[in-house]
């Protein structure tokens, strides 16, 4: 099973909370339910809560409320809506006059950069190039507007147009009457803003201000620097530990925010000696600060703040916004597509979804759809129907901590609470047989069985070596017999037994395979499981080299010495009649008790092939499996086939009588028989009644809680830290009383989640608000616009074209056109026409577009093209990057040292070490760049190869020695890392480091060696994700988290060096390679001639 780091993808320490802690988080988590419990809330229109985004010129701030663009005066606090739009809005910023304000949004579907005038009239779009798209919330925003030109005419933002990732970006400036926008000559940004004259740009290099990680003092902790428009140099201005960031210049000073003591506050740089402290603040970060002609606005807690620039105090502003919440109105949705449970009855005439929430009782074919719970304040999940029918077991939140419910069927669904113990995550309970008992699990790794009569827990075991806890359990049908799967030390999985009358816990399987999915057979007489026992070779295409996958098969064992063995030797023979008596006693002799003892002997393999199987459920004479793209069939007979029973399913699950299934595939769910070639379309459940009325405030606050928990429950650490996890949340709690979008929620979550100190603390967006997005299409080029009125190709990017990521429109074959064209009209539409070129390729993508183009800016003789436009160039422009990178090696080198980029530790990366590595094992020296990985899998792969040696030679006759290993470099190495070598890119320098491989060189790297798992979603499909692993070393001290690893060689990869096209890291890595093969040069292989005396 992977483990990952990064954002890309999705062990854990058992958490333990004594029993003081439990009384206190459950009287906190009462007490917040408590006071949730109003309906739909008045907002504060007196001194307006979570106000964001703001700037100011003189007595007027503008700032984002609700997702749209305001304006509020400072002495009276009297404000005006500017926008009213779904399409997000964020960044508005004044004009030197005050007249307009530039700003982003997504009103066509694409983040984009608009202008309006101050007083609401004249919007005008600027820009056209298509966004990113959407990004999570510590991603930020594609098109930030950053500055406006002292004279008013052009509007610097920035935009994510750099070949590292779609999170990246560089400045831009774009006229505010309109044209072709060009880039800056610094090569990346976060914030930043021009200087009063307009020569100098105040900035970090480094953006980060959306990331969910407070206190950071690793390699991506800000600096601020100045970069000289006029003489292209720059000027690192501070050089703490601690996040410096958001400069901003009023007059000759500059301002930024930096968290050196702790919490973000408001310093003034001052050359030559320690930063001047403006504020003081202990509760809330100084947030988006941003400089009018003689002030600074910036968010405190969700309040704006101006500070005067002469007298240097802050002043709070008290805005009122009137009016109606729209976005926090109630609203009625199907909430089909937010199903996260489902259950069937046992006579298959009904199915229980949990979705959004709430229990609804569907019809498999007749009758009404019903919404069983009702319950706007808290969320249901879980559900299952108890096999006799009566009971629908789920869990609630009500209280303030999920406990387990029952819902009476025969007394008109009367609530039974089963539990009241609740203080960390349960895992879903699910019933015995007898519909007397459930059996659950905890996120302390302990398992559970509980009566439903009396509400008591009876524990069974706690497993030390589970990273995601004991998540597979199942009963007998017999009710008495448990069996659930543990971990051993060596991580794999074994099978193990509790018989609820003995209270005992015995071994199944042994610790030299690994088994999952244990299930029983209807009748109780056999027990089916996977195993891992199958060590199938795959050999690679690129060298002698194997793995072993496709491991798994399906395997069954009699319950005991009294059952027969399902692949019994056949033979014919005659019965015997048996009288009544004797069969009685016989029937008392073939009992299902599980008999623990000699298990193993008792095993046998059906007859699938070996394969990956996941999900078993154990059906009359056969075994039903989620593999093959499908969920499959497995008879019990010795020659039976694997057969599909419907393609495409991704979930199911099984009525108590084993004869109906319920499955969900991306058409939806479908009531079908545990048999070969069912067919979905006709036997489709209809959800069009799953309505619900959603109180978005409601829900806003549960997921509030709900978000907070999950970081309680999930995090590595139950300390968390050393946080007071109660006092975080009530610190926010005012401030999530304030949501009034659900963008707002995001925030307030991230802000919570920041308090933790940790990297890969993430919030992931829900049932956001938001514009339809439109197909736009980019040419894959660099263009720049022409006194002419038309357009020039500036470079074409050289794509692969066999790759869709990597595909280039102007690069295609067949397409004439060279760099230095220009582009005179698309789809007949004339490029003059229009004031930015891209707006004529609204809308094209994927689609054939018709190009006139010429080599000089004219139509007479004219050619026309045709092409078919892309959605990103990002793809493009990083093989550019890359290339260009080799390149420059290749040249400094005289083609002696090999160059390898690794954007990642996940699929690209290990591509790229063996697109890239693998062929360049003959060089003299290699450099492997790992500036700009954003992580992924924990690459231990990726070391292995960069550590591999010659371990021998093989002569052939008339051929060169080949080398065992085959792609083997035998040479020294050096490593390339920056503040962006993130979470699996802060893993392999350290490996590589550590492995003596060579030197580091560059500069300190992010510092986010800490892995997700994966933990429950929130009920609107967002996520608060926690850190569940972090990196040790191999004496147990905690390393790299929140320090990154530090370079042997520093070398900063100066702005306006880059600009030029130089690459220092690159040039002092070649430099030092270069004097290693000079001091130890490459030893040829010397072959003697064949031995000739035996």
């Amino acid at each position: 099973m992977h483990r990952y780091f990064a954002p890309y993808c999705y062990d854990g320490i058992a958490i333990n909370i004594g029993r003081n802690s439990m009384k206190k988080l459950t009287t906190l988590a009462l007490a917040l339910a408590a006071a949730i419990a109003p309906g739909v809330s008045a907002y504060e229109t007196k001194d307006t809560r979570l106000l964001r985004f703001p700037d100011i010129h003189n007595q007027t701030v503008t700032f984002v409320y609700s997702g749209d663009i305001y304006i509020a005066n400072t002495q009276t606090g009297e404000s005006k809506r500017l926008t009213d739009h779904i399409g997000f809005e964020t960044f508005p910023k004044f004009s030197p006059d005050g007249k307009r304000i530039a700003f982003s949004a997504e009103y066509n579907g694409s983040r984009q950069i608009y202008v309006i005038n101050s007083d609401g009239s004249n919007l005008k779009q600027l820009t056209y190039y298509n966004d990113v798209g959407p990004m999570p919330p510590r991603g930020g925003f594609d098109y930030r507007v950053l500055d406006w030109t002292a004279d008013g005419k052009n509007v610097v933002f920035r935009a994510n147009r750099t070949p590292w990732g779609k999170r990246m970006g560089r400045p831009y400036m774009v006229p505010a009457d309109g044209g072709l926008e060009q880039p800056l000559a610094i090569p990346e940004t976060g914030g930043g803003m021009l200087s009063p004259d307009g020569s100098k740009y105040v900035y970090t290099p480094i953006d980060r201000e959306f990331r969910t990680w407070k206190r950071t003092r690793g390699g991506r902790a800000q600096d601020v620097w100045i970069y000289d428009l006029e003489k292209n140099t720059s000027e690192q201005l501070t050089t703490n530990r601690a996040t410096d960031q958001q400069p901003t210049w009023v007059g000759d000073d500059i301002y930024f925010v930096s968290d050196r003591d702790y919490t973000l506050n408001l310093y003034q740089y001052r050359k030559g000696s320690e930063p001047k402290k403006l504020t003081n603040y202990k509760n809330f970060d100084v947030l988006w600060p941003s400089a009018g002609p003689n002030a600074i606005v910036y968010e405190n807690g969700g309040y704006l703040y101006r500070f005067d620039a002469k007298t240097q105090k802050s002043a709070k502003l008290s805005i009122n916004i009137a009016g109606v919440r729209q976005y926090a109105m109630p609203y009625s949705k199907n909430v089909s597509d937010f199903i996260d449970s489902m259950s069937l009855s046992h006579d298959g005439k009904r199915a229980v979804f949990t979705a959004r929430g709430e229990l609804f009782s569907v019809p498999i074919k007749q009758g009404p759809t019903r919404n069983l719970s009702y319950t706007e304040k808290s969320r249901e999940i879980d559900a299952s129907w108890s096999p006799n029918g009566r009971y629908i077991a789920y869990m609630s939140d009500e209280s303030g901590e999920y406990e387990i419910y029952l819902k009476d069927r025969s007394k008109n669904n009367a609530i039974k609470q089963l539990t009241s113990n609740g203080t960390i995550w349960r895992f879903t309970p699910i019933w015995s047989p007898d519909s007397s008992k459930l059996l659950f699990s905890d996120k302390n790794n302990t398992l559970w069985w509980l009566d439903a009569k009396s509400g008591k827990q009876h524990k069974i075991d706690t497993g030390i070596y589970d990273e995601d806890g004991i998540t597979q359990y199942t009963w007998s049908p017999n009710s008495q017999d448990i069996v659930f799967v543990k971990n051993n030390e060596n991580r794999y999985a074994s099978l193990w037994h509790y018989n609820l009358k003995k209270k005992k816990v015995t071994r199944l399987t042994d610790e030299m395979s690994n088994e999952q999915n244990p299930t029983f057979s209807p009748d109780g007489q056999y027990l089916y499981f996977s195993s891992e026992r199958d060590f199938n070779l795959a050999f690679s295409s690129y060298e002698f080299d194997y793995m072993f996958n496709r491991a798994t098969r399906i395997y069954a064992a009699a319950v005991n010495d009294s059952v027969k063995p399902l692949i019994a030797l056949q033979s014919d023979e005659a019965t015997i009649v048996q009288d009544k008596e004797d069969e009685k006693e016989d029937d008392k002799k073939v009992k299902n008790a599980l008999q623990s003892n000699d298990f193993m002997q008792r095993v046998t393999a059906l007859n699938a092939p070996a394969g990956d199987y996941r999900s078993l459920t154990a059906v009359k004479d056969g075994v039903l499996t989620l593999a093959n793209g499908g969920l499959q069939l497995i008879g019990t007979d010795h020659n039976s086939e694997l057969e599909t029973v419907a393609k495409g399913v991704s979930n199911y699950t099984i009525s108590s009588n084993s004869e109906h299934l319920l499955v969900h595939t991306d058409g939806g769910y479908s009531l079908i028989e545990p048999k070969p070639k069912q067919d979905l379309d006709a036997n489709k459940l209809d959800l069009s009644k799953m309505t619900l009325k959603i109180n978005p405030q409601a829900e806003w606050q549960q997921m509030y809680v709900e978000g907070w928990r999950t970081l309680r429950d999930w995090f590595y650490d139950e300390n968390h830290h050393g946080q007071d996890w109660d006092a975080i949340l009530a610190k926010y709690q005012p401030m999530a009383d304030a949501i009034s979008h659900r963008s707002d929620l995001d925030y307030v979550l991230s802000e919570i989640a920041g308090e933790i100190n940790s990297g890969h603390i993430y919030v992931q967006s829900g049932d956001m608000p938001k514009a339809e997005r439109k197909n736009h299409g980019l040419l894959g080029a660099k263009l720049a616009s022409d006194p002419s009125g038309y357009v020039k190709i500036e470079q074409i990017f050289k794509g692969e074209n066999w790759h869709d990521d990597f595909r280039s429109p102007l690069g295609t074959t067949g397409v004439k056109v060279h760099n230095g064209d220009y582009i005179i009209a698309v789809n007949g539409r004339s490029v003059k026409d229009v004031a930015n070129f891209y707006e004529l390729l609204e809308n094209t993508q994927g689609e054939q577009v018709e190009l006139v183009l010429n080599s000089k800016p004219r139509s007479k003789g004219a050619w026309q093209v045709t092409v078919k436009p892309v959605a990103s160039e990002q793809g493009l422009r990083y093989l550019d990057w890359v290339n260009s990178r080799a390149a420059y090696v290749n040249k400094l080198s005289n083609g002696r040292i090999g160059y390898v980029h690794l954007p990642n530790t996940a699929y690209e990366g290990n591509r790229a070490m063996f697109k890239n590595y693998m062929p360049q094992t003959t060089k003299d020296a290699m450099i492997i760049d790992d500036r700009y990985n954003g992580g992924g899998f924990i690459p231990e792969h990726m070391i292995t190869w960069l550590a591999r040696k010659p371990l021998n030679y093989w002569k052939r006759r008339g051929v060169e020695p080949t080398k065992t290993p085959q792609f083997a470099h035998n040479g020294p190495k050096a490593m390339l890392i920056n503040g962006y070598s993130s979470s699996g890119g802060d893993a392999i320098p350290y490996y590589f480091r550590q492995a003596g491989l060579g030197k580091l060189i560059g500069t300190r790297t992010w510092g986010g060696l800490i892995g997700i798992s994966g933990n429950p979603s929130l009920v609107d499909g967002g996520q608060v994700i926690a850190a569940t692993f972090r990196i040790l070393d191999t004496k147990g001290n905690w390393i790299i988290e929140n320090e990154g690893v530090a370079p042997d060689i520093k070398v900063i990869d100066r702005p306006e060096l880059i600009y030029k096209g130089q690459d220092p890291s690159i040039e002092r890595a070649v430099q030092e390679l270069l004097k290693e093969l000079k001091e130890n040069p490459k030893q040829p292989l010397v072959i003697p001639p064949a031995p000739s005396k035996f």
